[in-house]
């Protein structure tokens, strides 16, 4: 076989793998959307994208105003990016059950996807059984399945996200200038669906000019092409949004800052909900403090800053530990708190993982699983500045830039996300970054394995080896 077929040989069986990941993802969250159930899945976060997606549909305008609403004002609250999505189908199939059903699917084919790429991301620095193991480890993951069936934004921002990525790392592998471009304006489009991301592509950019790991003229191209979407939405709300006290994005934020710096908000909200008569008093009085400390934020931000620092000084290490330690493991941990909890957001009867022994076996495992994805995630740094590096084969010089991509990612992502609200639910649109993250580390430590058995192999006098048993 000449070694031009073995390429393409090669090549057919990457392609063959990537077709069965997504083939084995898409028929789980296919089976898992037909058949649990969520208990009146628009309720929480979920109302306001189905108000707005019904105000785009109906009206042509972006406002969180209920439906029956006599006037609709504009408004900046949420990120444009799901509604818009939701209001597609609205106009294609209306408003009812059809509607629901094509929403759950199309999610369900959307997360398909997003493993699908994420693993051909991965294969820019993995070997293909390397990067097949990330994928199947994503196409099983519980959270990212369970999502699919929630009128939430997280998939679609998933999806946008995850191809973003693998669109700079396209750029970066061919240095082709358009491939950038089209990448800054995929990472603007998720952006537009989360705004978490708002300042990622530009501050990508800076860092890969920054560290020579790729031209200045890409690292312009990718930062304007990031400011494009972002850039005309501002103008939108600009022009035509008249600022209403907590009607706009930044309320939203302030809102989260206050609440993620109570490091009793996740339990006072479920003893709100589910608590006695003596906890739901001890809640209201924490969300009581929460809404004094927001309102003075909004009208007066130097005095609600000073009164949060007053808050902080009273216990400095017990607030230290929360941002440092306890807010990005929260971030990353297992059970969603702000919601029904483990691997459910809304409350949900008959789903695979609550009646099928398999599928409740997999939540075993992943569960337990999940403290070490988490640390094997944070030792894949090494893999770029230490000697691991050597020990990576690298063809390109963009492959480490790729890597170098994806963990800043997730630093940026905890940082921002343990600066003002940290939930699980949260992280699940980065785990296939996380897993991509520590199977690298995990490669790499089964490459250094091997070379040091051959390094003490060698050293072995020749007399010893073969010597016969005495």
């Amino acid at each position: 076989m000449t070694t031009s077929e073995n390429r393409n040989l090669k090549g057919w069986h990457g392609w063959l793998v990537l077709l069965a990941i997504f083939m084995l993802a898409f028929g789980l969250r296919w089976y898992y959307v037909s058949t649990a159930v969520v208990l009146n899945p628009v309720r929480g976060d979920a109302t306001q994208y189905y108000a707005y997606a019904l105000n785009l549909a109906n009206h042509g305008v972006f406002s969180k105003d209920l439906p029956d609403a006599t006037l609709t004002h504009p408004d900046n609250y949420r990120d444009p990016g799901y509604p818009v999505f939701l209001a597609l189908w609205m106009k294609m199939l209306g408003f009812g059950d059809t509607w629901y059903i094509a929403v759950l699917l199309s999610q369900a084919l959307l997360g398909a996807l997003t493993v699908t790429l994420a693993t051909q991301l991965g294969r820019h620095w993995l070997p293909l059984r390397w990067a097949t193991a990330a994928g199947l480890l994503m196409a099983v993951w519980p959270h990212s399945i369970t999502i699919n069936g929630y009128l939430l934004s997280e998939t679609l921002f998933d999806l946008l996200l995850v191809l973003g990525m693998l669109a700079v790392a396209s750029a970066l592998q061919r240095q082709s200038l358009w491939r950038t471009v089209i990448a800054g304006i995929t990472l603007g489009a998720a952006a537009l669906t989360n705004a978490i991301l708002l300042p990622f592509g530009i501050l990508l950019a800076a860092l890969l000019a920054q560290h020579k790991l790729a031209s200045r003229k890409l690292c312009v191209a990718l930062a304007i092409g990031a400011l494009a979407l972002p850039g005309a939405w501002f103008v939108r709300n600009a022009v035509f949004v008249v600022p209403v006290a907590g009607n706009s994005s930044t309320d939203r934020a302030l809102l989260n800052l206050v609440q993620g710096s109570w490091p009793g908000f996740q339990s006072a909200w479920r003893d709100l909900r589910l608590g006695n008569e003596a906890e739901q008093t001890r809640a209201r009085a924490i969300f009581q403090s929460m809404n004094t400390e927001y309102t003075l934020l909004q009208t007066s931000p130097l005095q609600g800053a000073r009164s949060i620092l007053r808050r902080f000084s009273q216990h400095p290490l017990q607030f230290a530990r929360w941002y440092l330690v306890d807010k990005p493991a929260l971030l990353w941990g297992w059970g969603i708190e702000i919601g029904q909890g483990d691997i459910f957001i809304y409350p949900t009867k008959n789903a695979p993982f609550q009646i099928q022994p398999a599928w409740i076996a997999l939540v075993v495992f992943c569960h337990a699983f999940n403290t070490v994805l988490m640390l094997l995630a944070l030792a894949s740094v090494l893999c770029i500045w230490s000697r691991a590096q050597r020990l990576m084969t690298w063809e390109w010089q963009a492959s480490r830039a790729v890597l170098v991509a994806v963990i800043c990612l997730l630093a940026f992502v905890t940082l921002v996300y343990s600066t003002l609200q940290a939930e699980p639910r949260y992280s699940i649109p980065f785990r296939p970054f996380e897993i991509l993250l520590a199977i690298t580390t995990l490669r790499a430590s089964a490459v250094w394995w091997q070379r040091r058995k051959h390094e003490v192999h060698a050293a072995r006098p020749a007399s010893a080896i073969g010597a016969p048993d005495s």
